[in-house]
């Protein structure tokens, strides 16, 4: 192989430019002269390396249409990028170092430096100096052309976003990011079981009945969502008030959820389908949810029919969600760590099915769909009443339950939760459309002895984070131990890409807020509201302010691990600026039978990516629907009816109740 051949393998090896086969002066450096003609690369001292040449050496190989990609990739990174005083001073300093290291070898292996400079030139493929400077010189350009692109771009209006405007559009309309925050508690009981019954007999432990109580009781005071989230959410997003993203490297969590994030279904999928079923606010847009995150049975969207019908059979695909009594979680506190009557003695064949704690968690947060919470404190009473004459047909009321030892600890229970309820913050409850007048639950009949899911009469106020948004609950998790985790979210959107689909791109602006600024650049975060100015800056200095900006520049960077491709049609467009070509450039300067193949190889490259994404939700979806179903089917028949809970208490079974509730003898 001939010396030009030679270098030009060792140039694909190593992914650098046909530049390295340049000699230049080493007192003046000259930009190598590239002669683009029809099909050719470039003329380097009269002789012309083709890409034909390079398409032979990688003949045969599955690699030979990247090779041409990454070629054509750095070739036009270095026609894109000038060659600055800058670089050359840093190629020449590298020279002298490798020339000194070269004399220091020398002396200490017994070497001449003749030798250890030629092992060197041939560690880099190179055969003189000169072209070790050229090949240098074209790293520092491909270097710069790459970072470069990746800077931070300001407009005219003042509005600074990450690598472009243009490319934060599109990183919103593909991913559509939530900025989302939650409270995380971690239960005991698995949402797999080798006997398939963790949908309807979950078991909890006592500090995971309090912790639950604990949390919903803080949310409905005057606590901030972001406080009760740092002071007693399990996941380690507390360090950040709740706030998903910003403590991961991972770019697609950098700002939490979006559509490549790899969160569990329940929680990813029931904020989606929040939005396109309950959400009032994107009402409106509600297709656009559904097709963007490919919903089964979304307009234009080649879903699974059977997991489209399924979907629609589904309570939230109805547009209904579950309903938790505000009363329910504050007894979940109550009777946490109750596993004997209200005597205190065993109560005969139960075990822990039958304990208060379970049946609550089971009927009302064992629920893999989405669920509010909502305040009952007008049917609070009422529903306390039913529940224990459905044991002791003789109560009718609270008075009844006075001066009788035996309900002395049920009236002092209904008293503290009554309180309770009175003494809600209410700026935490709000009646929202679509949601209030929606919600469904498990509904255990008297005389059918039987439970279904039915609608919540009335329209109850539910439970939100102080702002007006509603907080989502949904249980999610996967393995067990070490190997996963098992838990109740309670989920807030702080931001949601679907309210503003055609604005919302400018939510994720990178300006460094300032305190007395206007427009982009405000601090306050009613004025112009972005992820960055989300919160306050560090007192004296912006480090809060700039590792937000750090986490929106990770996640726009990395959201398309093929945005390479853009940067390489960005540079054709300036090559061929530069070299005053028109019309189809990319064929003129590679020749068009190699420009169909680099071509073909970006968009084969680019399909293949997007066809793995959309078969990762449509396997999401399908999963999940299923669950729902399966869930919905099967746990209204088998779940212990919330009547078992005072039969427990009072430490006896009837006959008729012991079948009720799952009392084997």
């Amino acid at each position: 192989m001939n010396k030009g051949m030679k270098t030009l393998a060792l140039v694909l090896a190593i992914s650098a430019t046909a530049s390295a086969l340049t000699s230049c002066n080493t007192d003046d450096y000259v930009y190598p002269d590239y002669h683009w003609q029809d099909g050719l690369i470039v003329t380097v001292n009269d002789r012309v390396y083709e890409y034909e040449d390079i398409y032979k050496l990688m003949e045969g190989k599955k690699e030979s249409a990247q090779a041409l990609y990454d070629i054509a990739s750095d070739v036009v990174a270095q026609l894109a990028t000038e060659v600055t005083d800058d670089m050359k001073a840093d190629v020449e300093t590298d020279i002298s170092t490798l020339e000194e290291s070269w004399r220091s070898n020398a002396n200490t292996n017994g070497t001449s430096y003749k030798e250890e400079m030629e092992n060197a030139l041939e560690d880099e493929g190179v055969d003189d100096l000169d072209e070790l400077r050229a090949k240098k010189l074209s790293q520092l350009q491909i270097q710069e052309n790459e970072d470069s692109y990746t800077r931070d771009v300001t407009l005219d209006n003042g509005a600074m976003y990450n690598v472009s405007e243009a490319m934060t559009k599109r990183f919103v309309e593909e991913q559509r990011p939530y900025h989302i925050s939650h409270i995380l508690v971690q239960v005991d009981a698995s949402s797999t079981s080798s006997d398939g019954t963790a949908f309807y007999d979950g078991h909890i432990s006592s500090a995971n009945a309090t912790k639950l109580s604990q949390v919903v009781r803080q949310l409905t005071s005057a606590s901030s969502f972001g406080s009760v989230a740092q002071t007693l959410s399990d996941d380690s997003s507390n360090a950040n008030y709740g706030e998903l993203g910003g403590s991961s490297d991972d770019a697609s969590n950098a700002v939490g959820l979006q559509l490549s994030t790899s969160y569990v279904n329940e929680f990813k999928l029931g904020v989606y389908a929040y939005d396109a079923f309950l959400n009032p606010d994107t009402a409106a847009n509600s297709e656009l949810v559904k097709t963007s995150t490919r919903m089964p049975g979304a307009e234009g969207i080649a879903s699974d029919i059977t997991s489209a019908d399924a979907l629609e059979g589904t309570k939230i695909g109805s547009g209904q969600a579950y309903g938790i009594p505000l009363s329910v979680a504050l007894t979940m506190g109550e009777v946490a760590d109750q596993e004997r009557s209200d005597k205190g003695q065993n109560v005969q064949y139960t075990d822990e099915t039958q304990y208060p704690r379970n049946i609550l968690f089971n009927n009302y947060f064992n629920n893999h769909s989405v669920s509010f919470i909502y305040n009952d404190a007008d049917t609070y009473e009422e529903t306390f009443v039913a529940q224990i004459h459905a044991i002791d047909a003789s109560i009718n009321s609270i008075a009844d339950l006075e001066g009788k030892p035996e309900y002395t600890e049920r009236l002092a229970e209904f008293n503290r939760i009554n309180t309770m309820l009175q003494n809600v913050s209410a700026n935490k409850f709000e009646t929202v459309d679509t949601i209030s007048g929606n919600l469904v639950g498990y509904q255990w009949d008297a005389d059918s002895k039987d439970t279904s899911i039915g609608a919540i009469e009335g329209n109850p106020e539910i439970m939100t984070d102080g702002k007006g948004n509603p907080i989502i609950v949904v249980r999610a998790g996967t393995g067990s131990g070490d190997s996963g985790y098992q838990g109740i979210h309670f989920i807030t959107v702080n931001h949601d890409p679907f309210v503003d689909p055609t604005g919302d791109y400018e939510y994720w602006r990178v300006n460094v807020p300032k305190a007395d600024g206007t427009g982009y650049d405000t601090a306050d975060y009613s004025i112009e509201p972005s992820y960055v100015n989300y919160v306050s800056s560090d007192p004296g200095n912006n480090s809060t302010y700039q590792t937000r900006i750090d986490n929106v520049q990770r996640a726009i960077q990395g959201f398309d691990a093929n945005m390479q491709f853009d940067r390489f049609e960005d540079n054709i467009e300036i090559a061929g600026t530069k070299l005053q070509l028109t019309g189809d450039i990319g064929s003129k300067l590679f020749g068009e039978n190699y420009w169909k193949i680099i071509s073909q190889y970006i968009e084969n490259t680019r399909d293949s990516a997007k066809a793995t994404a959309e078969e990762s939700l449509d396997e999401s979806w399908d999963a999940y629907v299923k669950l729902l179903s399966l869930q919905e089917d099967v746990t209204p028949k088998r779940v212990v009816p919330t009547v078992c809970i005072n039969a427990f208490q009072n430490g006896s079974y009837s006959d008729e109740m012991e079948d009720i509730c799952h009392v084997e003898k």
